[in-house]
């Protein structure tokens, strides 16, 4: 299938200095758009909360009334203000259906909703004088004459708790001692309810350790296995014993070592949505939770991938071709990465590990076009030996273009489609793959070939300087 007739010969070569203008003006204007304006960080670089939420259908008629009603539980559990909440449709171009019982719904009679994503900032709603006092009561509680033992939390936010005791103690005493210490004010209401956590899990250093063993097992077993029904119900026999196994080994375990994770936002968040919008309306589907340190360690090795990445391909591109086709696929990668991103400062989307991912895919496609046009030129240069490396530049490309062509509308058809009907996070990949495909294709032949001539041009120039240095050096050691 060709789009392009074969005998075309359009003069791409005559437009690289016009395009190396408009590339080097985006380009600016994209770092200067990143300077001022900065990345739109999503929890996974900044750290806060995602929360997924399901309305019956058409029960949310606008988004900024869940933005309000989000912000304000938060600013009342940590008692602050000027929370930033924000609110996205998280569902796809098709209907969403639910099965959840708390809205109605059923296996047998799925019922139609609407989903949406909730950002906010906070990472728990327990403020830091609380997580203190729930870290003073564990150590009360399980103080053994004189010795003591030692609880810490997270400072960074979440919700989870390193209980260290002075002495071993049997496991499950311990879990329970600590689920009825933390919801022993449950009873109580307003100020005098300074335990209420219900939503808890606890676990100890032997348990994971039980857990690690578990799955390893299971794991073996199931690739011992096959597909078949019996199979199937043989590792199911086989799972239900692990957990007998464990149940027991724990009702005699003793640990002195346990992790306590309070889940009270989903918990809060929920029974709030469900008095200001109706209990049957609303239903929390899950929560994630990143710390700052953390987000800031994803978003430099994100980056990093990237830098690796690029490196990689100088090197291969250096052994693989010759190291005057390296400059221009690398500045073309550059270029395309570095528009795409100014792209995404400007419209303040969401900067996440996906749009890393779509980074890195954009590399890897921008590339693949680069080496194309790239080969070609190699081959073109062995056959047309002697000829202005313009014109075999222009071959090159005009040879290569029904493919680069009909390469990027079948790619774009499908970035289209993922537009259209994907939903939440997949929608911002599929940006930037949009915006990578039109530019990658723009800079494998605008920018890549050019300075392929350019360095070749570079190369001559210094190869006949240093002959026209060891000729002078020949001449002056004759000389003498």
């Amino acid at each position: 299938m060709k789009l392009i007739p074969d005998n075309i010969n359009l003069d791409f070569m005559g437009a690289r200095k016009k395009a190396f203008l408009f590339s080097g003006i985006i380009v600016l204007s994209s770092l200067l758009i990143v300077a001022v304006m900065g990345l739109n960080k999503g929890i996974d670089f900044k750290g806060g909360s995602s929360v997924i939420v399901e309305f019956k259908k058409g029960a949310l008629t606008e988004t900024s009334a869940l933005e309000t009603s989000v912000a304000t539980l938060v600013n009342a559990e940590l008692k602050t203000e000027g929370t930033q909440v924000s609110v996205q449709s998280f569902d796809s171009g098709v209907q969403s259906m639910s099965t959840a019982e708390g809205l109605g719904c059923s296996l047998t009679e799925p019922c139609p909703v609407d989903r949406y994503i909730i950002y906010t900032e906070a990472t728990s709603l327990i403020n830091a004088d609380q997580k203190q006092v729930i870290a003073d009561e564990l150590e009360a509680a399980f103080k053994a004459g004189e010795k003591k033992a030692k609880a810490k939390f997270n400072k960074e936010g979440s919700d989870v708790y390193q209980l260290r005791l002075a002495d071993k103690q049997n496991v499950k005493q311990v879990y329970k001692k600590i689920a009825d210490l933390l919801k022993r004010d449950c009873a109580k209401e307003g100020d005098a309810a300074v335990l209420c956590y219900e939503n808890i899990q606890v676990t100890s250093d032997y348990e994971r350790q039980i857990d690690v063993g578990n799955t390893k097992n299971l794991n073996l077993r199931k690739n011992e296995m096959g597909v078949t029904d019996a199979e199937k119900l043989e590792i199911e026999e086989f799972e239900t014993k692990q957990k007998e196994l464990k149940d027991a080994k724990l009702q005699v375990a003793e640990d002195y070592r346990f992790t306590i994770t309070i889940e009270e936002l989903k918990s809060k968040l929920e029974a709030h949505l469900r008095a200001d919008f109706g209990k049957d309306t609303v239903r929390v589907e899950s929560s994630t939770s990143v710390s700052p340190s953390v987000g800031e360690a994803l978003l430099n090795d994100g980056l990093l991938a990237i830098l690796y990445a690029i490196i990689g391909i100088l090197i291969y591109i250096t052994l693989r071709f010759d190291f005057r086709y390296a400059p221009g696929a690398v500045a073309a990668l550059v270029h395309d990465v570095i528009i795409t991103i100014g792209l995404f400062s400007l419209f303040q989307v969401k900067f996440s590990l996906p749009i890393i991912a779509a980074l890195l895919t954009i590399v890897g496609y921008s590339l693949n076009d680069t080496i194309v046009v790239l080969d070609r030129v190699r081959e073109t240069f062995t056959d047309f030996k002697g000829a202005d490396l313009r014109v075999l530049l222009n071959r090159a490309i005009n040879n290569t273009l029904s493919r680069t062509v009909l390469t990027s509308v079948t790619t774009m058809l499908v970035v289209v489609c993922i537009l259209l009907f994907g939903g939440g996070l997949i929608r911002d990949f599929a940006w930037a793959l949009f915006i990578g495909i039109i530019v990658g294709t723009y800079s494998s032949i605008f920018i890549a070939s050019p300075l392929v001539y350019y360095m070749d041009i570079y190369l001559k120039r210094r190869e006949e300087a240093q002959k026209k240095a060891g000729n002078l050096h020949q001449a002056s050691a004759a000389g003498a």
